[in-house]
């Protein structure tokens, strides 16, 4: 059985394969997820409005090797930061994603987007053009995307999510977990370290507008309880189809479970012996 909760396993199979690998889902799978329509709170009782939050400075939490990062990059987020606790892995990406290949990759958005308006086709729409509260820039396209080259941007740094985030608190307005929840659960005193991560995104999330996606295997009667709603405002549950892989069984209507946490802000520190006492006099 793999050991999913162990540094050393990671760091070895991070040596071993340096292949990119997608957990559940690659980027266009979940795409659709970081639009409005998702990322904006429900009209209730608590709430006056529904504004959509400026999504600017994005967190992975346990990154990986995926591909996901660079997704988001070319779709107009302008930091994404990522974090993992595999040391080798850390190097790997912090290499991969240098300087020169940040130039490389919009110099080749801007030649993809040129060819695209020469040829009359329709390019792809990023989430740029997706998104109403992102803000756009009234230049043309091409000088838009040049302005994007210069401070849009990837970083990687060792963190161990199940004890401790090295930020300030309100460092990022979206932060994205994509199948790392489910490796914690395979921890010895997996509730605890759960509770840990969850308190740590929250504290790291933005009061106005935070939001936190969770890309996992676990249906809600097997998720719901990992979240504590005293730190969240609302959570939403949506499923996305399993994507179809080839040479392995799949099975008909399988499907994986995405949920979206809005951050309840007003906690403080949000530290899971004193959120109680902080909820109590809200």
């Amino acid at each position: 059985m793999a050991r999913y909760d162990q540094i050393d396993y990671w760091d070895d199979r991070y040596a071993n394969d340096t292949q990119p690998f997608e957990w559940y889902q690659s980027y266009s799978g979940i795409r659709h997820f970081f639009t409005p329509k998702y990322l904006q709170q429900s009209k209730n009782e608590n709430t006056s409005s529904i504004t959509c939050p400026h999504i600017d400075r994005a967190l992975i939490v346990g990154c990986g090797n995926s591909q996901l990062g660079q997704g988001m990059l070319g779709d107009g987020f302008k930091s994404i930061t990522n974090v993992d606790f595999s040391s080798v892995l850390i190097k790997q990406m912090t290499t991969k994603y240098s300087e020169q290949w940040h130039r490389e990759f919009f110099k080749r958005q801007r030649e993809e987007k040129r060819l695209e308006k020469e040829e009359g086709s329709s390019p792809k729409p990023s989430l740029t053009d997706l998104n109403k509260h992102t803000r756009l820039s009234k230049q043309s396209p091409a000088k838009e995307v040049n302005k994007t080259t210069i401070g849009n941007k990837m970083t990687f740094h060792w963190h161990d999510v199940a004890k401790k985030l090295e930020f300030p608190p309100e460092s990022f307005d979206l932060i994205v977990c994509k199948g790392t929840l489910d490796a914690i659960l395979c921890n010895q005193n997996a509730s605890n370290k759960v509770k840990m991560m969850l308190s740590e995104c929250h504290r790291v999330l933005d009061d106005r507008h935070g939001v936190m996606v969770i890309v996992s295997y676990g249906a809600p009667d097997e998720r719901m309880d990992c979240f504590d709603n005293v730190l969240w405002s609302e959570i939403k549950s949506y499923t996305v189809p399993k994507p179809f892989v080839p040479g392995q069984n799949h099975q008909v209507g399988a499907e994986h479970h995405v949920y979206i946490l809005f951050k309840r802000a007003g906690l403080g520190s949000a530290s899971p012996r004193h959120v109680g006492a902080e909820l109590a006099v809200l």
